[in-house]
């Protein structure tokens, strides 16, 4: 059954219906805030490749509304804020031929490789893994509940995190940290995520949706246009090196690795709960 559209009643200063969502919740809590909630709580809010289609049109229009200021984005209930793609799906959708392997531009969660106009405040309510990592990555301000945990396990998976985290990860945490983190799938703590720079407080499940939207609105109040040139600016470099990185390992690996039997059999191995077994390397 889909989730409702809103949370809230559409405040008249929104200019234009946002597009519709059958995976996530869209609600207003203040003047210029935009709240969106992945709503796949018993799931742990991995997303199919439609909700990545959705949310790619949904941070569209953030961009596009002109009173909206910041965003918050978090997960429902209190486990994941995002356990990243639906792994069950993904493998129904390497085997069939006739289905595209690519997300949006904006990559996984319409986030991971967005540029955007406005900021993304992350509301981490619980595991960030895979994809839901790979959005944090490129969120500007994340808040984290004390039992929020970080993992690209995708080695351990038959396939790789191409939607934009690995060359972001390495230049937020350098080469050692994160080739120990993307060679192993191991898990990064929050208070490692602290201590990385990563994450900007721990906050209890309580306060947390609360501590983000008062961050928010305190955004919110500054000059919009020079909050809009100010992140673009400082992410101009950021954007001139990740993004042709990620483009380049989507051109030359993110097809093959997706059709390798190495792949089929990590996410068969995940669907069927046993262990995988793997084949010699196709590269």
């Amino acid at each position: 059954m889909s989730s409702p559209r809103t949370t809230n009643p559409v405040p008249d200063w929104i200019e234009t219906p946002y597009p519709r969502l059958a995976h996530s919740l869209v609600s207003f809590p203040s003047k210029h805030i935009l709240l969106v909630t992945i709503n796949r709580p018993t799931h742990m809010n991995c997303l199919p490749v439609e909700a990545t289609i959705e949310l790619g049109a949904l941070w569209k229009w953030y961009d596009a509304e002109p009173e909206l200021r910041c965003a918050v984005f978090t997960g429902a209930g209190q486990k994941a804020f995002c356990a990243g793609m639906d792994l069950k799906q993904r493998l129904d959708i390497i085997r069939d031929e006739g289905i595209a392997h690519e997300y949006p531009s904006g990559g996984f969660a319409g986030m991971s490789n967005r540029t955007g106009k406005k900021p993304i405040v992350v509301a981490c309510n619980g595991h960030a893994h895979g994809g839901g990592f790979e959005a944090i990555l490129n969120a500007d301000i994340i808040f984290a509940s004390p039992n929020a945990t970080f993992r690209l396990p995708e080695v351990l998976r038959g396939v790789s995190a191409l939607a934009g985290a690995l060359p972001r990860a390495m230049l937020l945490f350098g080469h050692h940290r994160t080739m120990d983190l993307i060679l192993t799938g191991r898990t990064l703590s929050v208070e490692e995520a602290v201590s990385w720079g990563l994450v900007k407080e721990i906050v209890s499940q309580e306060k947390l949706l609360e501590r983000a939207i008062n961050y928010a609105k305190e955004i919110a109040s500054l000059s919009p246009d020079s909050v809009i040139i100010s992140r673009l600016a400082a992410r101009e470099v950021w954007e001139t090196g990740v993004s042709r990185a990620t483009m380049r390992g989507q051109e030359l690996y993110a097809e093959n690795m997706l059709r390798s039997e190495n792949a089929s059999e990590g996410l068969a191995a995940y669907r069927e709960k046993r262990e995988p077994r793997w084949k010699r390397s196709y590269l």
